[in-house]
């Protein structure tokens, strides 16, 4: 019956979000819903969805079916959709040319993982060494991560500066990491 129900709820929010597409609110409102959880339901995949009918039916009752709670399954929706976020950062990164290193740093993915999404990107492997960066790319780098300093979160900051440059994320995050470096040693001089 649990799988029954998971079903039925995935298909509730599917003809709420191609109502919501073609303007009518009724039924979310009906549910509880808000168009801001809507958005976020509709930047996801199907099974996607099916998960969060799952995860929504994980811990409830028989009776509990005919029960809907809009807070739950707005939360539940606001989780997938930040995965769902995560993932394209992860799949941007890895295809601008982040090392192991600066995944492992950022996202806490090991080596088989890293490898394993690689290859389903169809990206190669790199073997070796990153080249040197040049004085000029220094100076791009440095200039980018300047001009990005309002960007709050740390590794879209490091994407914008990789998109301004043209650099892979891997030369940046090595750069990157060298002038927070001189920064904090700057920052001790001043403070002691």
């Amino acid at each position: 019956l649990r799988e029954e129900s998971s079903r039925a709820i995935s298909s509730i929010l599917v003809t709420a979000l191609e109502a919501c597409r073609q303007g009518d609110v009724e039924l979310i409102e009906n549910l509880g819903l808000s168009l801001e959880t809507m958005h976020k339901l509709d930047q996801l995949k199907a099974d996607q969805i099916s998960n969060i009918s799952g995860n929504y039916m994980r811990d409830q009752t028989f009776m509990d079916v005919f029960i809907f709670n809009s807070e739950k399954m707005a939360k539940i929706i606001e989780i997938a959709a930040e995965e769902t976020k995560q993932f394209e950062l992860v799949d941007e990164y890895l295809r601008r040319g982040a090392c192991k290193k600066m995944m492992n740093d950022l996202f806490g993915m090991r080596s088989t993982q890293i490898a394993n999404s690689k290859k389903f990107l169809g990206i190669p492997t790199v073997k070796g060494r990153i080249t040197v960066t040049t004085s000029g790319e220094q100076r791009q780098v440095y200039d980018a991560w300047l001009a990005a300093i309002k960007t709050p979160d740390y590794r879209e900051r490091l994407l914008l500066v990789s998109t301004e440059t043209g650099l892979m994320l891997s030369k940046i995050y090595r750069e990157v990491l060298i002038i927070e470096e001189i920064q904090n040693q700057s920052n001790k001089r001043i403070c002691a």
